[in-house]
C-alpha cells in the first residue's frame, strides 16, 4: 500500500484567529443580553471566547452583548464586544461564543495581549497605549483595473509630449557640452581689431584749416592736394628769436601780421578711411586730420591674450580662427608674430587675415579663437 505523506502547514500566530490562550480576565454582559452578569474567562482568541456560565442555560445561536476586562497591573482594560453563542456543553456548563461586533483596535489589543502570553512576558498598560497609538496596518493597495483602449488623439498626444521632453533634454545635453567644449579647448583674446596698411595725416603747426578735397570723395591719389593749413608766422618762431636791427614792437606787429599757408598732399593711393576735422576748423598741432588705407595692402589683426605662451599653446605659423562683425568667420588666418606688449604687459598677436577686408574695416573689433590644429571651431 503506498504511503500517504502528510505535508504540516505552519501558520503565523497573526493568521491563526482560532488559537486559544487561558488569560485572566472576566465577561460582564449586560442586560440588551438575555442574561446579566459577571462570568470568569476561560480562554480567548480573536475569533470568540468560551466562560463558565454557571447555572445560565444559553443556547446555541443566542446573541450576548457586554465586555471583556483583562487586568493589567492597578488598571482595567475593558473590551465591548458581542458575541453568539455556539455551544454549552451540559457537564461542565462551559459556553463557548464566534464574537459578531468587535472593533479593530480592540482585535489589535487581543493580539498583542495573546503574542505576549505566548512569548512568556507580562502585558503592561505601557505597551497597551504604544499599540493604540501606532499605525498597525499599511494601506491596501489598489486594485489593477483593465486599462481603458487610448484613442488616435490620446497617443497623439502622448507621442508629441515625449518627443517635446525628448528634444528639450537633448537641447539641454547639447548646450552643457558645447560649455565645456569651449572652456576645455577654446582660448579666445580678451581684445582684438582689424588694422590695415595705411598712412595718417597730422597737423604741422597750429592753424586753421581748409579743405581740398571735392565733396562726398572717398578715394585719393598720390600727391593730390588734400587741405591747406593756414598759421601765423609767430607760431613758427620760438618767443625768444627777436630782429636785433628792428624794434621789439614792430617785429611783433610784423610776426602777428604774416600768415603762413601750407598745403598737405596725399602720400599714397589711398581710400579715406576716417576723416576727422571740418573746413574752417581751428586745430591743434600734431592732431589727428584723417586717416588712409591701402587697399591693396593685406589686412593684419592685432589681438591681445593673458597669461604665459604656454597656456595659449599657439605658435608662430598655426591658424586661428577669426570671426568679424558681419558674422562672417575666417578660419585660414595664421599668426605672424606672437610677443609680450610693452604697454599692457599681455601677449600680442599679430594676425594675417585670410579674406580681403574693406577699408571701412579699419580699427573694428573682431573675436579671435586659438584652438588645437585637429580640433574644429562650431
Amino acid at each position: 500500500m503506498e504511503e500517504k505523506k502528510i505535508r504540516q502547514v505552519h501558520e503565523s500566530q497573526e493568521e491563526r484567529q482560532h488559537v486559544r490562550v487561558r488569560l485572566q480576565g472576566s465577561l460582564r454582559l449586560r442586560l440588551q443580553s438575555p442574561v446579566k452578569g459577571i462570568f470568569s474567562l476561560e480562554d480567548v482568541s480573536l475569533g470568540g471566547l468560551s466562560f463558565i456560565a454557571g447555572q445560565v442555560n444559553l443556547a446555541p445561536g443566542t446573541l450576548c452583548h457586554g465586555e471583556i476586562v483583562f487586568r493589567l497591573g492597578r488598571a482595567n482594560l475593558s473590551m465591548p464586544i458581542s458575541f453568539k453563542v455556539i455551544y454549552q456543553q451540559d457537564g461542565s456548563q462551559r459556553v463557548g461564543g464566534q464574537y459578531t461586533v468587535i472593533d479593530q483596535q480592540n482585535t489589535d489589543l487581543l493580539r498583542l495581549l495573546i503574542s505576549n502570553y505566548l512569548a512568556g512576558e507580562l502585558t503592561e498598560l505601557d505597551d497597551v497605549i504604544d499599540n493604540m497609538k501606532r499605525e498597525n496596518y499599511v494601506a491596501t493597495r489598489k486594485s489593477k483595473q483593465n486599462p481603458v483602449a487610448r484613442t488616435r488623439w490620446d497617443r497623439s498626444r502622448a507621442m508629441f509630449g515625449s518627443v517635446l521632453f525628448f528634444a528639450a533634454g537633448l537641447l539641454a545635453f547639447m548646450v552643457v557640452a558645447y560649455k565645456l567644449y569651449q572652456h576645455a579647448f577654446l582660448t579666445r583674446a580678451d581684445d582684438a581689431w582689424v588694422s590695415m596698411p595705411g598712412k595718417t595725416v597730422r597737423m604741422p603747426e597750429n592753424g586753421y584749416v581748409q579743405m581740398l578735397l571735392p565733396e562726398g570723395a572717398t578715394r585719393v591719389e598720390q600727391g593730390q592736394p588734400l587741405l591747406t593749413v593756414s598759421s601765423r608766422l609767430v607760431a613758427r618762431l620760438n618767443n625768444g628769436v627777436l630782429l636785433d636791427s628792428l624794434d621789439p614792437d614792430k617785429v611783433r606787429a610784423l610776426l602777428d601780421a604774416a600768415v603762413f599757408d601750407v598745403t598737405l598732399n596725399s602720400p599714397c593711393d589711398c581710400e579715406i578711411a576716417e576723416l576727422l576735422i571740418k573746413d574752417g576748423e581751428f586745430v591743434h598741432k600734431d592732431s589727428l586730420l584723417m586717416e588712409l588705407v591701402d587697399p591693396s595692402g593685406p589686412a593684419s589683426i592685432t589681438a591681445l591674450f593673458g597669461g604665459s605662451a604656454d597656456e595659449l599653446g599657439a605658435a608662430v605659423g598655426d591658424a586661428v580662427t577669426v570671426r568679424y562683425l558681419d558674422g562672417q568667420t575666417d578660419a585660414g588666418a595664421t599668426i605672424t608674430q606672437l610677443v609680450r606688449d610693452e604697454e599692457s604687459g599681455m601677449l600680442r598677436m599679430q594676425i594675417v587675415a585670410g579674406r580681403v577686408l574693406p577699408s571701412s574695416a579699419q580699427n573694428q573689433p573682431v573675436s579671435v579663437t586659438v584652438h588645437p590644429s585637429w580640433l574644429p571651431v562650431l
